[in-house]
């Protein structure tokens, strides 16, 4: 007879592992997952260095008033600002570098607690396929450095184990109550997290009516009233997107190709063959489960990745004006596929086996990342070098020379400049300005087109088309605007020249120029 996983609500120890041990697995797996995150001091990670800048204009206006030249920052109500709302309630114990910090690991934590949780609350224990899973908090939105949407899709982890753990007990009418506050705080963390809760209680819904009995038009019906309480955020974002300074185009529908190439990036890193190979491998497990009358599939996880697989397909590469919309949702319809995934009709001997490859996946996934962050972070110590040439309320132009299209590295440098807002208080033109996304806004209108995001980006001369190359920009820059210009990326002898502009500092492959007259 075939056990369910009703029988084995607790963990069934497939590795033999000692018995205090195998109690602490959840918490084993938690601290290995934190381990890349641990041995770093500044998250190397896309656009956290600019949410660094950020976080020092937002907590530090009234100490250093001369930024409100160039920044102003206005609380509003947005889905954008579970991060931001963490660095505020930190800023009174410690500086904005440890709280981006913080919230960084706090991210890894509950992502890896949410999938722990769900796979338990699914299966009974934690199964092999939980342990494929988990490398993908660390998929290619980390590494963007996406913290308000990853958090948000950490908590609509927990949120979805929640919504199964009460309908299980049958807690119905306090889940429904629970549910507006728990959907209102995860919108106001980021809109896309309260997106995805609601495709997982949709599925779940719809897949216990139709086992009910129910007809299709009754389980749409009952599902509704089912998922109301999670409507509560319709509300403010209404008034959200109807407010006059809420800008933002979106585009890029049906762009296949695209999808696929992100579903080969979900754990993009720097080693284009190894990642590659681990999309490969993770994608490889979902199909053979399909396949295999050995493996088995939860209704409701099934269900829900078909849904969030629906959304992929559906989704557009922007909406309000946020990139790579698309692309955020691949790693988490992964990770719902996965955990889909039940394993009982294997023998015991087959499930040890593909533990023990769960394991290994793992290790190296996070040995890799690990590895990854410790040489990025031997990188931007040699580039933060630079700030001891920059001094207070400078005016810096940054110019990071970015990589080409085809290549697989991350142009995570790209926010360097924004660590001169952080640690000498000075203006620099890499900050976001997205209306109606986050609270900041830019008001420098001497420096033209190098007051903000993206004139830092430049390309090579080789691949940069119709883009911005080092040379173009630095030609641009107006003198009488900036009184410095940092260069990244391009080595001293190959970096352009300005006649008003003096080099006083350089490193391997960057340089700060001061620009002469200034002041």
């Amino acid at each position: 007879m075939t056990a369910t996983a009703e029988d084995i609500r607790q963990d069934v120890p497939i590795l033999k592992l000692p018995a205090a041990l195998g109690g602490l697995m959840p918490l084993l797996l938690i601290a290995t997952m934190l381990v890349p995150i641990l041995l770093v001091s500044l998250p190397p990670l896309v656009d956290v260095l600019g949410h660094i800048g950020r976080y020092s204009i937002q907590t530090g206006l009234d100490d250093h008033p001369w930024l409100r030249q160039y920044f102003s920052f206005r609380w509003q109500l947005v889905g954008n600002l579970g991060a931001d709302i963490l660095v505020e309630a930190l800023s009174s114990f410690t500086d904005v570098e440890t709280s981006a910090w913080i919230v960084v690991a706090l991210n890894q934590v509950l992502a890896a607690t949410g999938i722990i949780l769900l796979c338990r609350e699914i299966h009974g224990r934690i199964t092999p396929f939980c342990l494929f899973a988990l490398p993908l908090i660390y998929g290619l939105p980390f590494q963007f450095g996406f913290i308000n949407f990853t958090l948000s899709m950490a908590l609509a982890l927990l949120a979805f184990t929640l919504w199964l753990r009460l309908g299980r007990l049958g807690r119905i009418a306090t889940r429904a109550w629970l549910f507006v506050p728990i959907s209102l705080g995860l919108w106001l963390c980021h809109t896309f997290g309260w997106v995805l809760l609601g495709m997982l209680c949709t599925a779940e819904s719809l897949v216990r009516s139709r086992v009910d009995g129910r007809t299709w038009l009754a389980a749409l019906w009952e599902t509704g009233w089912r998922c109301l309480p999670m409507a509560a955020p319709l509300v403010p974002m209404l008034l959200w997107r109807t407010q006059e300074d809420t800008g933002g185009s979106t585009d890029g529908w049906f762009i296949f190709g695209a999808k696929l190439g992100w579903m080969l990036s979900i754990l993009r890193l720097d080693i284009k063959a190894v990642d590659k190979v681990s999309a490969l491998v993770l994608c490889g497990l979902i199909y053979v489960a399909l396949r295999s009358p050995r493996l088995t599939i939860d209704r409701t996880m099934g269900a829900a990745a078909a849904l969030c697989l629906l959304a992929f397909l559906i989704m557009p590469g922007r909406i309000f004006g946020s990139f790579l919309a698309d692309m955020r949702l691949a790693p988490y319809m992964t990770i719902i596929a996965l955990l889909a995934i039940g394993d009982l009709k294997l023998t015991v001997s087959a499930r040890k086996w593909l533990m023990a490859a769960g394991v290994v996946f793992l290790v190296i996934r996070i040995a890799l990342t690990t590895a990854t962050y410790a040489e990025r972070e031997r990188v931007l110590d040699r580039q933060l070098e630079a700030l001891e040439a920059i001094p207070e309320r400078a005016r810096v132009a940054t110019l990071v020379s970015l990589p080409c299209d085809d290549a697989w590295g991350l142009p995570w440098l790209t926010h360097v400049g924004s660590m001169a807002i952080a640690r000498k208080h000075a203006f620099a033109n890499d900050q976001w300005v997205v209306a109606g996304m986050n609270p900041l806004s830019v008001h420098y209108p001497k420096a033209g087109k190098f007051a903000n995001d993206s004139s830092e980006m430049v390309y090579p001369d080789a691949c940069a088309g119709d883009r911005a190359t080092m040379r173009g920009s630095l030609m641009q820059i107006p003198a009488d605007a900036f009184t410095h210009v940092w260069l990244v990326g391009v080595p001293p002898d190959e970096q352009p020249l300005r006649q008003d502009m003096i080099r006083i500092w350089q490193g391997p492959d960057s340089a700060v120029y001061r620009v002469a007259g200034s002041r």
